[in-house]
């Protein structure tokens, strides 16, 4: 392993060991007024039975209800996670979605050996509540948007918004590194992956900005 391997590697450790403990928390009921958030989320793109979903940091689900009450059809849902602890609790929530455990930084990698499904363009890519925790932001969009279909999207949400994560990051760094990008930050990025900014809303209690392709 190479010197600027050892961080990325000791921060994927250090994610999943910390997700592992917190399976439980992800798993209780959600109140309803996140719920409806949640949604606002999932129906940022327009979806029909054919959109072509990559959920990143999936966890235990908590958009792919949203996805399929759209009529989205689950096997047009591939799943990420680092944790396998997520992911057995997703799977066993939604047999019919594919689920992946890896790291989206390697989703190039990620993707070999899977069904051929999984090697497809996709039509939207969400990085709910997850953004902050990646160890190299612009990284993650650079290849995920190497997977977007033209006029494909890349959302990243918080239901909770910029000022909840930005307080995440300063109790415990390790585990969420960044902030979410202001509006600056996101049109440099954008122009960097010839991407647009289709819509930016950075609220007290919600967060949700889309990159088009």
């Amino acid at each position: 392993m190479s010197e600027t391997d050892e961080p990325k590697s000791s921060h994927k450790v250090e994610q999943t060991d910390y997700f592992k403990t917190r399976v439980a928390v992800f798993l209780a009921p959600i109140p309803a007024e996140i719920l409806g958030r949640t949604e606002k989320i999932a129906l940022s793109v327009g979806l029909t039975q054919n959109t072509k979903i990559l959920d990143v940091g999936t966890g235990t689900g908590a958009l792919i209800a949203h996805f399929l009450g759209a009529s989205v059809k689950p096997e047009n849902i591939v799943g990420l996670d680092l944790t396998d602890a997520m992911l057995e609790n997703a799977r066993a929530r939604f047999p019919k979605v594919h689920f992946i455990c890896g790291d989206v930084l390697e989703v190039d990698k990620v993707v070999e050996g899977q069904p051929v499904h999984v090697l497809r363009q996709y039509d939207a890519v969400f990085f709910n509540a997850c953004f902050g925790n990646l160890f190299d932001q612009q990284l993650a969009l650079e290849k995920t948007s190497k997977l977007l279909r033209e006029n494909g999207s890349i959302v990243i949400s918080h239901p909770l918004g910029s000022r909840f994560v930005k307080s995440l990051h300063e109790s415990d760094p390790s585990i969420v590194p960044f902030s979410l990008p202001d509006r600056m930050q996101l049109d440099s990025w954008a122009k960097l992956l010839n991407l647009k900014v289709a819509e930016f809303t950075d609220e007290k209690d919600f967060y949700l900005a889309r990159l088009q392709k």
